[in-house]
């Protein structure tokens, strides 16, 4: 018998991997699969294939639907001239002369009237749906197509099978006359990406009769599922024609999404991109978007929160959420946190590498769009539940201190508040002094009045020790998609929340650090994350949508730490803190897109409006030191800070499609945006000093709490509370950005596309002290940012993209301030610079890809960005404990030059495994030309070093492993970053501070149990590296994080 082939009806946009999906689908649900996929029908906008080509007439296509199913049996009518009815595919077609038209469809209850007009050298379709409901009208699409013109590509899919329906892997598909050719994976699927046009399609694969059959219409942004059934060669083993008949069974389906997984995100990008998408965030098992980035090529993260991108760091690099700027939770930085930021509540990220207008100006290293989930497919109600242990401490022992009863749900129940009385009395905690206020009643507090706001604060000073207990947390997500009244419109919502607690602690911590402290350190820290996320939206048309996404993500640390060692000077240091920080991230954002079919081309606009706060607040600092066995007073505080930032951005996009030639069309993007951010930081110091009766032992062996700093001594004026809140350190900052852009993506037919573009922004930034007048401080910066990029495609699997554009870097709140401020984390001073100017770069991108197989691909970037004037962390020209600070300049140049190397295939793809590897390393080179005063201070030898957090290596493995028929996957994950400098320091004897690069290995697990129930595993850090930090070759610090191990269940309700 000769060989069968299935022709199926259509299918849209452009996406292998969905088409897969999908197929397998089919193969696996039989029946049912064919319903399912029916239902895409309304929403997509199904049209007929087999266009035939005739001379001097117009070829009518007509598709009828009920609902979503192919209404079959429709009585057409073309200009009074019965047609016949609609077959089981709802379709029916004819050829039509020049001019006005009039179609009718009925039934035996109804007759529709269609008029429409056409030409010789045009196509028509013509698709209606009918409504079961009662008083819903039935829609009518009509397009028009130029005849014979071939337009964008579509594509034909399709599985290849034996008699017996297995797949045949290794089976050559190929369509005559359009170049294109595949062979068919371990599934027997096939994917052919072919201009628009008519083709034959010719299937063989050894041990089988070759098959080919006739003309297979294939329409723009379409395509055609053909399914091919090769038999066994006859005993004359001759090549066997198909009969022209279709075979009865259709299946239609779904849409295509071009950017459902990482690969083809980064293939049809229109820039240099890399992505992470869901399936790889659950696979490798990282918890918030900055352990994610680690895996990327390119990119580091450091202190686990910022991210460098091509070896530059924050100032270098945008952050959007959703296509929306966000504002920082760090008063000392402009770059956001990006450990806030959960995994599961993530629908991908994307890091574009190369600038486009579109994107805001400072995209020199890259622009992080991280992206939330959507409203989902369908229902879904997902719970969760985690454990965690590190083998290094958990169960054992960690430092700690005296918290609130609410910490574990990462609120403060106010026991860390600062008395409103002390800041009243205080002036704002700038001024305390002990007086007769008789004398000076403004001037002067008395000392019982003085005693008594000396321990309004909580009196909690002590180190205890308790057990870390293991991780834990749980999640539940819970989503729906409904159909909006009678109509073919959705609305849908998802709504997701957690809670997660973990403990850290520093095993085995060492101070070697010659120049300042020899000795050890504890240091222990628990983390509660509490999440809340939701979306709700309505689709209508084929493409249209209105969202609101809700935020509010909160993570508490809770650290305690204790130093003991020797100092530079030889004394004996002990040394401890008690720091608790809140962090808070809220957004509501509304976005929406809408598009439109005119006869000369498609429009969209794309608008997003959010408004967004960030909070850091800081309760109750406390740090207090020994020197050689007796408490130091100036080293005594008491500090409460607290950040809020408010942030509203418009951004409104309009997009315009002109098809001007035969596989050549250009897209328009004209676009606005509006960023307006308001800071506000307030900061209070306290500390303490001996009074005039100073009859009191301030030794190590005294009780802080009962013995130094009871109620009686501040009463007997043993000790005084200080004030010591310095003017600038609550400041108003506000940051305003306006752009206009333009750009253009451009296809040359098949072989080339470009994108041009330029964007005007206009930057003012302000920064003001409400309690020192005249240190305010205005910047504003406005210019154009050119930029253009140019594809060439020489073959179907081979991409080369290369680019050049203009960027800026502006400079930072506190960089430009002209008073003394103070590092949150550490205390050193820092020293603003007014006359920082801002920084400009010329970037230039190349990149080669290969795309060998369906998820095989391989590619090469080489980039290099010059800086003129770039901002640099500095050494201040100062002496004594201000030389111990930091503050900023503007170096002379800086010159970047690196090379990326990114792949991944499969090895070995059956029946039942799949073994694939994936790996990149980037190598960076920069040298920074230092200006005179940073020459001077670091030293001649320092001229020409790498930039600040820059590794000059990094690397990443994965390889894994899945087993089908137990449903399990396993994945091994390597990442190594190469030395790089932490801080800076002064004279060239001396040399910076540099992290050690280390190896971090991980192991991931995962186990289905039904369609509902799925059990995860990982673990994390394997190797156990020690963290250590380097000076002229000599370890200064070192200590261990632990091996840890996690466990989660999830049970998902069908």
């Amino acid at each position: 018998m000769p060989p069968v082939i299935q022709l199926c009806g259509c299918c849209c946009a452009l996406c292998r991997c969905a088409a897969r999906q999908l197929l397998l689908f089919q193969r696996t649900a039989g029946p049912e699969a064919s319903i399912f996929m029916k239902r895409f029908i309304s929403f997509v906008g199904i049209a007929l294939s087999l266009m035939s080509h005739q001379v001097l007439a117009a070829t009518v296509y007509v598709a009828v639907f009920l609902d979503e199913a192919p209404l079959s049996g429709v009585y057409v009518t073309l200009d009074d001239v019965p047609l016949g009815v609609t077959n089981e595919r709802g379709a029916a077609q004819t050829l039509v002369g020049d001019g006005e038209h009039k179609l009718e469809l009925s039934d035996d209850d109804i007759t529709l009237p269609v008029t429409f007009s056409s030409s010789a050298d045009e196509d028509v379709e013509v698709r209606v749906v009918f409504h079961e409901a009662e008083g819903v009208e039935p829609v009518i699409d009509i397009r028009k197509f130029d005849e014979g013109a071939t337009g964008a590509s579509g594509y034909i899919t399709g599985t290849v099978t034996d008699v017996a329906g297995l797949p045949i892997a290794g089976a050559t598909v190929t369509a005559p006359g359009s170049g294109a050719s595949a062979t068919t994976d371990a599934d027997g699927i096939y994917v052919l990406q072919v201009p628009r046009g008519d083709y034959p399609l010719e299937v063989s694969a050894e041990g089988y009769n070759d098959a080919t059959m006739g003309r297979l219409h294939v329409m723009a942004d379409m395509g055609v599922t053909v399914g091919v059934t090769l038999r066994e060669p006859t005993p004359a083993g001759t090549s066997v024609a198909l009969p022209s008949t279709q075979v009865e069974e259709v299946i239609v389906m779904g849409v295509f999404q071009a950017t459902e997984n990482s690969a083809d995100i980064e293939r049809f990008a229109t820039t240099i991109t890399n992505a992470i998408d869901v399936a790889q965030l659950e696979r490798f098992g990282d918890s918030d978007v900055a352990s994610a980035l680690n895996r990327v090529v390119g990119v580091a993260v450091t202190d686990d929160k910022y991210a460098t991108v091509r070896g530059l760091d924050g100032r270098y690099i945008s952050s959007t959420l959703n296509g929306l700027l966000m504002p920082s939770t760090d008063p000392q930085r402009r770059d956001v946190q990006l450990d806030l930021f959960p995994t599961n509540i993530l629908g991908g990220i994307e890091i574009q590498k190369s600038y486009t207008p579109d994107q805001l100006a400072t995209t020199t290293g890259g622009s992080i769009k991280i992206l939330t989930k959507g409203i989902p497919d369908e229902r879904v109600l997902k719970v969760s539940g985690s454990l965690g242990y590190n083998f290094d401490f958990t169960g054992d022992d960690i430092v700690s201190h005296r918290g609130s009863n609410t910490d574990w749900a990462g609120f403060d129940s106010g026991l860390r508040k600062l008395p409103q009385s002390v800041v009243n009395a205080t002036d704002g905690g700038r001024s305390l002094t002990i007086c007769d206020p008789s004398v000076d009643p403004v001037r002067c507090t008395s000392e019982l009045e003085a005693a008594q706001l000396g321990v309004k604060f909580q009196d909690d000073y002590n180190l205890k020790d308790k057990t870390a207990l293991p991780d834990g947390g749980v999640s539940v997500a819970f989503g729906d998609r409904l159909q909006a009244g009678d109509s073919s419109n959705e609305w849908g919502y998802y709504l997701a929340a957690d809670y997660d607690y973990s403990t850290s602690d520093r095993g085995d911590a060492e101070l070697t650090n010659p120049l300042d402290t020899t000795g050890f350190y504890n240091r222990a820290s628990e983390t509660v994350n509490v999440n809340g996320y939701g979306v709700v939206g309505y689709e209508y048309g084929a493409a249209n949508e209105i969202l609101s996404k809700t935020t509010l993500l909160r993570s508490t640390d809770d650290t305690t730490r204790h130093e003991v060692g020797v100092d530079l000077e030889g004394s004996e240091v002990d040394k401890t803190i008690f720091q608790y920080v809140e962090r808070q991230f809220f957004s509501q954002a509304f976005t929406g897109h809408n598009d439109w079919d005119l006869d000369h081309g498609m429009h969209a606009i794309d608008w997003r409006v959010a408004y967004s706060r960030t909070n850091r607040d800081e309760p109750d600092r406390r740090q207090y030191t020994y020197f050689n066995g007796n408490l130091s007073t100036s080293a005594f505080e008491r500090r409460w800070s607290e950040l809020e930032e408010d942030a509203i951005d418009v951004v409104l996009d309009y997009t315009f499609t002109l098809d001007w030639g035969q596989l050549s069309s250009t897209d328009f993007k004209a676009g606005v945006l509006w960023s307006d951010k308001e800071r506000e930081v307030e900061q209070y110091r306290f500390g303490i000093r001996l009074g005039d009766r100073r009859d009191i032992s301030l030794g190590i062996d005294q009780d802080l709490e009962k013995d130094i700093l009871p109620y009686y001594n501040f009463a007997l004026d043993r000790v005084r509370l200080a004030a010591n809140t310095a003017d600038t350190d609550s400041y108003d900052s506000t940051e305003e950005i306006k752009a206009y852009y333009l750009t253009t993506d451009t296809e040359f037919g098949e072989d080339w596309s470009m994108t041009l573009g330029a964007r005007y922004e206009d930057f003012s930034q302000e920064l003001s002290y409400p309690n020192q007048t005249g240190a305010d401080n205005l910047l504003e910066a406005d210019d154009w940012y050119p930029a253009f990029a140019l594809t060439w495609r020489p073959t179907e699997e081979i991409q080369v993209r290369g680019g050049w554009s203009e960027t800026v870097s502006y400079p930072g709140l506190i960089e430009r301030s002209e008073s003394l401020s103070y590092d949150p984390e550490t205390d050193d001073p820092i020293f603003g610079n007014p006359d920082l100017d801002v920084s400009t770069i010329e970037n230039l991108d190349l990149r080669v890809e290969y795309y060998f197989a369906e998820t095989s691909s391989v590619s090469l970037a080489v980039f290099s960005k010059k800086i003129d004037k770039p901002i640099e962390t500095a050494l201040p020209d100062a002496s004594g404990s201000a030389a111990s600070g930091i503050t900023f300049r503007n170096q002379d140049s800086a010159d970047l030059l690196g090379v990326e190397l990114d792949g991944q295939m499969d090895l070995l793809d059956e029946a039942d495994y799949l073994l694939f590897v994936g790996g990149n390393i980037s190598y960076i080179d920069s040298e920074v030309e230092l200006g005179p005063d940073s020459l001077r201070l670091e030293g001649a030898a320092a001229n020409g070093r790498q930039l600040q957090g820059q590794s000059e290596w990094l690397a990443n493995i994965q390889i894994g492993f899945d087993h089908y028929p137990t449903d399990q996957k396993f994945t091994f994950l390597v990442n190594w970053f190469d030395d790089r400098i932490f801080r800076i320091a002064r004279g060239a004897a001396t040399g910076p501070e540099i992290e050690a690069g280390r190896v971090l290995i991980d192991l991931t697990y995962e186990k289905m149990f039904g369609e509902n129930f799925t059990v995860e595993a990982a673990i994390k850090n394997l190797l156990n590296e020690k963290v250590d930090y380097e000076q002229n070759g000599r370890t200064i610090e070192s200590y261990q994080t632990g091996t840890s191990i996690g466990v989660t269940l999830n049970y998902e309700f069908l």
